[in-house]
């Protein structure tokens, strides 16, 4: 009975070890926000492009991720929540992830990663990047002539892409433009000649419609680029972030089951061998 006692006593003192360690440094792991680690350590493996995303995943919701190798979720957003991201990042499966920006500046000039999100559960935006991959090969050369009305305009009207209807800016002063910033043209349906601007006032990757550079009134055509993703609608209950298992954690269970091995080996083997020798 004494054995006995003391056998549960070691079994008790190892559950007060996990109960009161483990809890306490998990919580600490997920409460302290720190610079991207993971950015920093694959920097060099991360793609850089601005894409603009709309969360659309089965299930209704998708998670925001510490990381691709990561098993802990910051967030869940539900479908229809609007994302964007600079950073794109491919790991060993073939899987694109994105990294969602907060919208925010550090101390050092630079976006804020709140954590990184599968891009299969997000449908992109029809944006420039798109509208190149589809309209590319009808793209022609800037010719001088194409922007008489240009020459002419006091403002201009920066837009997503050519027949967008969405604005990227306007009132720009029309004099920016000269031929070294103004790259390959595009004419779509209605006669109108398009070009691209890769930079305007820290403004990157937009279209001006060179024969009607001032107007902001440009309808959109829907059929540019028509919308083909299955829309999944929003999820009514979100599930909340999973902790998901750090390193932390891994090594104090492992901790734990050390100390209570070597407790119960002491105990049991040690107490067994001075009562062999008693005997003898």
């Amino acid at each position: 009975m004494r054995r006995l006692r003391k056998t549960w006593k070691l079994l008790l003192l190892a559950g007060l070890l996990w109960l009161g360690f483990v809890p306490a440094r998990v919580r600490a792991d997920v409460l302290v926000e720190v610079d991207d680690s993971f950015w920093r350590a694959h920097q060099d493996e991360c793609s850089y492009f601005y894409r603009s995303y709309t969360v659309n995943a089965p299930e209704g919701y998708a998670a925001i991720w510490a990381s691709p190798l990561s098993s802990k979720q910051r967030e869940v957003l539900t479908n229809g929540v609007s994302i964007y991201s600079n950073w794109h990042y491919t790991d060993d499966a073939g899987e694109v992830w994105c990294a969602v920006m907060t919208g925010e500046m550090n101390d050092k000039g630079y976006d804020m990663i709140r954590g990184w999100m599968k891009t299969s559960d997000c449908m992109v935006r029809a944006d420039y990047f798109q509208f190149q991959e589809v309209y590319g090969q009808e793209f022609e050369v800037y010719k001088g002539t194409h922007g008489k009305a240009l020459a002419e305009a006091e403002t201009v009207v920066l837009w997503e892409y050519p027949c967008s209807g969405e604005i990227r800016a306007e009132d720009i002063d029309a004099e920016w433009f000269d031929n070294w910033n103004i790259g390959p043209c595009w004419e779509d349906p209605q006669g109108r000649m398009w070009a691209f601007v890769t930079y305007c006032y820290g403004i990157r990757n937009t279209w001006i419609c060179l024969d009607d550079p001032s107007n902001a009134d440009l309808e959109a055509d829907e059929s540019i680029l028509p919308q083909t993703e299955t829309i999944y609608p929003a999820a009514e209950y979100l599930p909340g972030a999973k902790k998901g298992v750090t390193g932390l954690a891994v090594g104090a269970v492992l901790g734990v089951m050390a100390v209570t091995g070597l407790l119960l080996w002491v105990f049991f083997v040690k107490k067994r061998k001075s009562g062999g020798e008693n005997l003898s």
